[in-house]
C-alpha cells in the first residue's frame, strides 16, 4: 500500500493563464474601482498585492500614446512608474524613447530620469510670476551715496558728495583725489 501511494499519478498542475500585460490590469482595476469594489478586492480578484494595485493606478497618470508605446516596446512596469518622476508629458515621451532605443535596465533608466528630472524646471517655477519692485522715492538710494562719501572721508580719503538738479533729473556725485602713481611723481619732477 505504501508503494502504490508513492507512484500514484499526479494530477496534472494547472496552466497559468497568460499573465495580462501591467497596463491591462491597471485599466482593470480602474472598472472595478468604479463599479464598487475597494481597492483591496479588486487587488485580490487580479491575484496582486494592494501596493502593486496602488502603483498600477499611478500608471492610467501617463499619457494615452505613452501608455501605447510602453506596451509596444514592453518596458517593464518598475521603468514606466519611474516616468511617473518626471513633471510633464514631453520630457516623459522622450525619456521613454530613449530608454527603448538604448534599451537600457531599471537602474540606468532611474540615472536617465534622475538627470532629465533635474533639467527640467520645476511646476512650481513655471507658473511663478515675476515681481518688479518701483521705487518712486530715492531717498533710501541718495542716502546710501551719501554714507558711502562718509565711510570713505572715515577710512582717510578726502570724499565730498555733491547732488544737483538739472532738466529733471537729479545728479549725485561723490569726488575724491585721484592718488597718483609713483611714476606719474616721477615723471613730474
Amino acid at each position: 500500500m505504501l508503494y502504490s501511494a508513492m507512484f500514484a499519478p499526479v494530477p496534472p498542475k494547472p496552466r497559468p493563464m497568460r499573465e495580462s500585460h501591467y497596463l491591462d490590469s491597471a485599466e482593470m482595476l480602474q472598472y472595478m474601482r468604479s463599479a464598487g469594489c475597494t481597492l483591496a478586492e479588486a487587488a485580490n480578484q487580479c491575484g496582486i498585492t494592494t501596493q502593486q494595485a496602488v502603483n498600477r493606478l499611478r500608471l492610467l497618470e501617463l499619457d494615452e500614446g505613452l501608455r501605447a508605446f510602453l506596451r509596444q516596446e514592453a518596458m517593464p512596469e518598475n521603468t514606466a512608474l519611474l516616468l511617473l518622476r518626471l513633471p510633464d508629458v514631453v520630457s516623459r515621451r522622450r525619456v521613454a524613447i530613449r530608454i527603448a532605443r538604448e534599451r537600457l535596465c531599471v537602474r540606468d533608466a532611474a540615472l536617465l530620469v534622475e538627470a532629465a528630472k533635474r533639467q527640467s524646471p520645476p511646476k512650481e517655477a513655471v507658473h511663478q510670476q515675476h515681481v518688479i519692485k518701483v521705487f518712486r522715492d530715492v531717498r533710501p538710494f541718495r542716502n546710501a551715496i551719501r554714507d558711502i562719501a562718509g565711510q570713505m572721508n572715515d577710512a582717510g580719503v578726502r570724499a565730498t558728495f555733491t547732488e544737483r538738479r538739472s532738466g529733471g533729473m537729479q545728479e549725485f556725485t561723490v569726488a575724491y583725489p585721484a592718488r597718483r602713481r609713483r611714476v606719474e611723481r616721477f615723471h613730474a619732477k
